[in-house]
């Protein structure tokens, strides 16, 4: 029994450690998307910096540059290795942050920007979850204008990896019955007890 819990956990787990490891290296930053630089110990030259719609981004000490056409290992090393020529600071992370929109019935719908190992329950977490109305068996995914996904749950999802940046991800609304489930229960109860008493009473 333990093995094939084991088992079902390797199954999912595997394909997205594989795309998470993947992402970081075979992808390019976006206009909208986001650089992030954190762990420097001056303070002033930490924060996000955006790509906009010429895919540059102007960083702290190095200045304008173009992000947009470079896969992201190789950007990463050029803008580290820059950017210590001026800092001397080991501490420094770079991190790309992706744009996705998370619509639907979500806690805080919207953009949200999520970095590139993110799976496609991590973005809706982003969001703050599903709503009460929401339903996580029934997401949609939007990427390039075209329909990715339709229909799926998350749990079904981890083929797709991570999440790309543009990506549209729309969380349906549950269906009636499961929304209304409660309250057929407890009426069944109530009804089922009246039913008793009747029968008790006679």
């Amino acid at each position: 029994m333990r093995f094939r819990i084991l088992a079902s956990l390797l199954a999912f787990a595997v394909p997205a450690l594989l795309a998470a490891q993947a992402a970081p290296s075979s992808f390019t930053l976006r206009p909208g998307d986001r650089i992030e630089l954190r762990g420097l110990r001056d303070s002033t030259l930490r924060g996000w910096f955006a790509v906009d719609e010429r895919g540059h981004a102007v960083l702290p000490l190095i200045g304008r540059r173009d992000v947009g056409r470079t896969p992201w290992a190789t950007l990463h090393d050029s803008l580290h290795r820059d950017l210590l020529a001026q800092l001397a600071d080991s501490g420094l992370a770079i991190t790309p942050y992706r744009r996705v929109y998370v619509l639907g019935f979500v806690q805080e719908p919207g953009l949200h920007y999520a970095d590139p190992t993110t799976p496609l329950l991590g973005a809706i977490a982003l969001a703050g979850g599903a709503s009460p109305e929401g339903s996580l068996d029934r997401v949609r995914v939007l990427r390039d204008g075209a329909v990715l996904l339709d229909g799926v749950s998350v749990k079904d999802a981890r083929i797709l990896g991570d999440v790309q940046s543009g990506d549209q991800i729309f969380v349906d609304r549950r269906g009636w019955f499961d929304r209304n489930a409660s309250f057929f229960v407890s009426g069944l109860v109530g009804l089922a007890g009246i039913v008793v008493t009747l029968i008790v009473a006679r």
